[in-house]
This record gives structure tokens, sequence and C-alpha cells, in this order.
């Protein structure tokens, strides 16, 4: 009568039992990873939407384009910018007070405050600095100056982060604005399309 195993039997037991927890460890691990992989890409296409949507609705009812767009975005003489600058289309709230006729809103990506943030600007132009300015003019208007020729230059009213990640961003087209926006988290990358018709352009 046997009163335990062999080394043999007990060698074996125990390898059974390494393999088998490496297995598990390895299917958590892999499962973690495609839980983190889905995470970070509901993250990307969500803020990529809301930012996507947000620039969309606000050209949508652009009074006028101020950025020259190419046509194409493969163009070499004209790449696509990473910037948008239009007159608003809506009511000026909460500036209105200020009586300009003119209040432009500027899509930019800045990689120098963040992981690739998009900002938004709302702004207006003057001639005067921007601290004591009270008349307001149009993006493109002039002045002479002590026989010289002065442009209006921007003063920012808001300048806000309204998303995160951005790798890239372009627009291009004429009539129709095509959007192409590429976003990139812990190497995951997201690339979304738009493209806007402006009622007023």
């Amino acid at each position: 009568m046997k009163n335990g195993f062999t080394i043999v039997e007990v060698l074996v037991a125990t390898a059974i039992f390494v393999l088998a927890i490496g297995l598990v460890f390895n299917i958590y691990v892999l499962a973690q990873k495609f839980y983190q992989r889905g995470e970070t890409e509901a993250e990307l296409l969500q803020n990529g939407r809301i930012t996507l949507e947000r620039i969309s609705r606000d050209i949508r009812q652009a009074a006028e384009m101020v950025t020259a767009l190419p046509q194409t975005p493969d163009s070499l003489l004209s790449p696509p910018p990473s910037a948008i600058e239009f007159q608003d289309g809506h009511q000026p709230s909460p500036y209105d007070s200020l009586g300009s006729d003119y209040y432009y809103i500027r899509y930019y990506l800045a990689t120098s405050t963040g992981p690739g943030e998009m900002h938004r600007q709302y702004r207006v132009y003057c001639f005067d600095d921007c601290s004591v300015c009270a008349t307001y003019y149009r993006w493109n208007d002039t002045r002479i100056q002590d026989g010289e020729t002065v442009v209006a230059h921007a003063c920012n009213l808001e300048d806000y982060v309204v998303g995160e990640y951005f790798s890239d961003i372009k627009f291009w087209g004429a009539g129709l604005v095509n959007i192409s926006i590429s976003l990139t988290r812990f190497n995951y990358p997201v690339n979304l399309k738009s493209a806007v018709s402006g009622r007023n352009l």
C-alpha cells in the first residue's frame, strides 16, 4: 500500500499546475490589453466625434471663410491647413454688448500645450491695441496710418480646449469643407473624416 506520491508524479502534477497558472495569467493579460485598447479607441472616437460635430456646426452657420482652403488634400503647392478661421454666423452671446458686426471663430491644433489639443478661439479684429479696442472691423480691413497700410489684427476673446489626443487635422475644399482628423493615445490611432456644407458660404 502506497502512502504518498512518487517524485515523478509530484513533478508531473507541479508542471501541469504551473502550465495551467501560466495559461490563465496569459489569458488575463491578453484580455486586459484588448479591454484597454477598446476603452482607448472608444475614448478617441468619442473625443473625435464631439470635436467634429462642434466644428461642423460652426462651419454650417459661418458667414464668411477667412482661411484659404485648397481644393484637394494632396495639393503640393497649397497643402491643407491645420487651422481654420471663419466669420461666426451665430448670435455673439455673451459678447453682443461689444457692438461688433464681425465675430470670428478659429480652430487650431496646439501641440505645445499638451498631447495635441484642439483649441477654439473666439475673436474680433481691431486696429488699436486689444486692451483698449472699442471699434471692430472685418478681418481683411485696412487703413492708412502714418503713410503705411495697416491691416486689422486679431484680439482673442476666448481660447479654450475642445478636444484632446489630436495628432493631425486637415481642412480642404470649396463650398463643401472637408475635415480629416487623426487621434492617437497609447499608440492606438483613430482616423475620422467629415464633410460640411456651409449654408452661407
